[in-house]
């Protein structure tokens, strides 16, 4: 690879925007999901690759958050550090990226998936947000030379399409949920300080019908003071 490519890479990988939107999906180190899973099993139905994957790229690795026909280190980690990615080339050119052999392309001849993983054929197509993100990859791998079909990689494209909407819709979801719980504590909170000040005018009440003396009010001052406090 050369320096120039290397370059860009590390600076579209490591752009803080970029990151900074991967993250708020809060889909890195989290559980597989069936709904990804359906479509990496689909993919590799589809074209006969043994390996398909939905790859996300951090700064320093790539997620996978569904993974169909990995194994070994890589499967039982749920990721491998970028220098087994051909992923962040994706990130990089936010390009659809066909490699017929990687043992024989200029840029990936070097990494380390194809000894470790054994990934010599590979199409990638880039998972972009809605806003114009590049997360990572929706790829399928295939352990021997291919020629990728006009019809396969229109396929894989679409199947990408789907992982970004479930990855939007799962976001939707989890926004949807946090307003529901902040409101929630919110309406808690609300119903504490009702409590709070029917019981204060209660309280205050009594003691002016029952002429109490200024240590009392001055007492009562202290208490509800504290239990104010406590609201907050």
């Amino acid at each position: 690879m050369s320096e120039q490519l290397a370059d860009l890479i590390k600076q579209a990988v490591n752009d803080p925007d970029r990151l900074a939107r991967l993250h708020s999906l809060n889909l890195l180190d989290t559980e597989v999901e069936e709904a990804f899973d359906r479509l990496t099993r689909l993919a590799s139905r589809i074209t006969g690759c043994p390996v398909s994957l939905v790859s996300l790229v951090d700064a320093d690795r790539q997620f996978f958050k569904s993974m169909f026909g990995l194994t070994g280190w890589a499967a039982e980690d749920q990721q491998t550090p970028l220098s087994h990615s051909f992923c962040k080339h994706v990130v990089a050119t936010g390009d659809v990226l066909a490699v017929d052999d990687a043992r024989e392309h200029p840029d990936l001849k070097d990494n380390l998936a194809i000894p470790d993983l054994n990934v010599i054929g590979y199409l990638g197509i880039p998972l972009t947000t809605s806003d114009g993100f590049e997360l990572g990859s929706f790829c399928v791998i295939d352990s021997q030379p291919r020629t990728w079909e006009p019809h396969e990689v229109e396929i894989i494209r679409e199947l990408a399409v789907s992982v970004m909407t479930e990855i939007e819709l799962r976001a939707q979801m989890l926004a949807r949920e946090q307003a529901e719980r902040e409101l929630t504590e919110r309406n808690r909170k609300y119903q504490r300080v009702y409590r709070f000040a029917s019981s204060t005018l209660d309280r205050m009440q009594d003691l002016i019908e029952h002429r109490a003396a200024i240590e009392e009010f001055d007492g009562f001052v202290q208490e509800m003071r504290r239990e104010l406090s406590r609201l907050d």
